[in-house]
């Protein structure tokens, strides 16, 4: 008798113990992380024939002012990362910097979306730390801050080049960024080249004459591309 309700209580352990592991079983994972960094290439530009009258230039510093980043997914809908306007002061150095990281959903994201947006003091209402705007909410307003050194016969100018553009920017992720259960934490790099801000045509344009701000500011649109 005393071996049969041995038995019984075994079968009713071991009943209990596999519903317990039933329960215990972990939720699925729902959502990760993306992490966007950019990266920058090309401090020094110089020229490539003898019509070119500036010899180079050297870039020491370049912001972006920068607001409503987007990650679109397959299904055409949008994930904001980073809404709020913030300026990305490049690392010139060519060290890979983090723009910010976000939880998003499950899924595969094939285009990321974001402005260069010449600001505007509204824009930043509200904003704790607005210190980092004030160079582009002088005179006109500005999107893009770019400082260096222009050589021309062997004398050297400062200049800052400040352009007014405001472009909204679609690149396609390729291949498509895909976050999963087994990969629920990605990343991915926007790397933005100097190397055609003041070049048209394989020459070097004076970024002190306004009559070059159009052909500058195109290349300034262009230079931002998804790193491979």
């Amino acid at each position: 008798m005393f071996k049969q309700a041995l038995n019984i209580f075994a079968l009713i352990s071991g009943i209990l113990l596999m519903s317990c592991k039933e329960d215990s079983t972990a939720p699925a994972i729902t959502g990760g992380s993306l992490s966007l960094k950019s990266e920058y290439t090309t401090v020094v530009l110089a020229k490539t024939s003898g019509a070119s009258v500036v010899d180079s230039i050297k870039i020491t510093r370049a912001r972006f002012c920068i607001r409503d980043v987007k990650f679109k997914n397959a299904a055409e809908d949008s994930i904001n990362f980073k809404s709020a306007p913030f300026v990305l002061d490049l690392n010139l150095t060519g060290a890979a910097q983090t723009v910010g990281v976000a939880e998003v959903k499950l899924g595969t994201y094939k285009r990321i979306e974001f402005d260069v947006h010449r600001l505007e003091r509204p824009d930043i209402a509200g904003l704790a730390d607005t210190v980092q705007f004030g160079d582009f909410l002088k005179d006109e307003h500005y999107s893009v801050i770019i400082s260096g050194t222009m050589y021309i016969g062997g004398k050297d100018s400062a200049f800052t080049y400040r352009s007014k553009i405001d472009a909204q920017q679609k690149i396609d992720l390729v291949p498509n960024l895909v976050v999963s259960e087994q990969a629920n934490s990605v990343s991915t790099t926007l790397q933005i080249s100097s190397a055609n801000w003041f070049k048209f045509n394989n020459q070097l344009l004076d970024p002190t004459d306004k009559n070059n701000e159009g052909k500058i500011d195109e290349a300034i649109k262009v230079s931002i591309k998804l790193k491979k």
